[in-house]
C-alpha cells in the first residue's frame, strides 16, 4: 500500500513541474516584447542635428509679409546667409552671437516663404558679444555721453556729432544747433581741436551745445574701442562717441 501512495506522489509531482514550464516561458515572452516596444517608442522621431551659428544682428526678409530673418552659418570659416525659418525654443537676443545645437526635421508641406525643414533647439552652446573691429580717428562720431567725475551720464539727444577729415587735419559736425568745424592735429594717441567756429542760429540746445564745444577745446588725447571714442584731459575721461556706421 505504501508503495502505490509513493508511486502515486512521484506522478503528481511530474505532471506538476511539466505544466509549470510552459506558463513560466510564456510570461517571459510577454514580458520581454513590452521592452522591445518601450526601447522603440523612445527611440521614434527622426531628425537631423546639427551646429549652427547664428549673427548679433536679423536681416529684413521679404516674403508674403516683410519679416526680420536670422544670419546663419553652419562653421565659424562660411560667410553668413539669410534662413527665413523660426527656431522654436530658441530666445534670440540682438547685440550676440550664438553657436546652438539644433534637431531639424523635414517638413512635407511647408509654406511658401518659408524652408521646407523645421529646427528646434536642444541646446545653446555659447553666447557671446562680437568683438568690433577698431575704427580710425577719422570716422563720423556722435555724442553719446559725459564724464561726470564719476559716472558716466548718457545723453537726451543723438543730435551732436563730429566728421574727421582723413588727413586728420580738420573736422566738421554739428553741437545740436549749429554747423561747427575747426582744426584738429593727432599724433599718435594725441589729439587737439582748435579754431572751433561755429554758425550763430538760436535754438533751445545752445546750452548742450556749448558744454560740447568746451569739451572738444579740453581734448588732448583719445582712445578707440571697438566702434566708441572716448576723449580725454590728459588721464581724466570727457566725453564718449560712438561710430555712426
Amino acid at each position: 500500500m505504501k508503495y502505490w501512495i509513493l508511486t502515486l506522489s512521484l506522478l503528481l509531482s511530474s505532471i506538476l513541474l511539466v505544466d509549470a514550464r510552459p506558463r513560466r516561458k510564456k510570461h517571459q515572452s510577454k514580458r520581454s516584447k513590452h521592452r522591445v516596444t518601450r526601447v522603440v517608442r523612445r527611440s521614434s522621431g527622426g531628425g537631423n542635428y546639427k551646429s549652427v551659428w547664428i549673427a548679433p544682428h536679423q536681416v529684413d526678409c521679404n516674403g508674403v509679409a516683410l519679416f526680420k530673418c536670422f544670419q546663419v552659418k553652419y562653421s565659424p570659416e562660411e560667410e553668413w546667409q539669410t534662413y527665413s525659418g523660426a527656431i522654436d525654443r530658441f530666445k534670440f537676443v540682438e547685440g550676440f552671437e550664438y553657436q546652438i545645437k539644433v534637431k531639424e526635421i523635414k517638413l512635407k508641406n511647408p509654406p511658401a516663404d518659408a524652408p521646407d525643414t523645421k529646427w528646434t533647439l536642444v541646446r545653446v552652446v555659447s553666447k557671446q558679444e562680437p568683438e568690433l573691429p577698431k575704427l580710425p580717428l577719422a570716422s563720423q562720431w556722435i555724442l553719446s555721453a559725459y564724464y561726470t567725475g564719476n559716472a558716466w551720464e548718457g545723453t537726451n539727444s543723438k543730435s551732436a556729432y563730429l566728421t574727421i577729415a582723413r588727413d586728420l587735419k580738420g573736422f566738421s559736425g554739428t553741437g545740436g544747433c549749429n554747423r561747427l568745424r575747426g582744426n584738429l592735429e593727432a599724433n599718435g594717441q594725441n589729439v587737439t581741436f582748435s579754431q572751433i567756429i561755429s554758425t550763430k542760429m538760436a535754438c533751445d540746445k545752445l546750452q548742450a551745445e556749448t558744454r560740447f564745444i568746451e569739451a572738444l577745446g579740453k581734448a588732448n588725447r583719445f582712445d578707440i574701442v571697438g566702434g566708441e571714442l572716448t576723449l580725454f584731459d590728459g588721464q581724466t575721461p570727457l566725453m564718449k562717441l560712438e561710430s555712426y556706421r
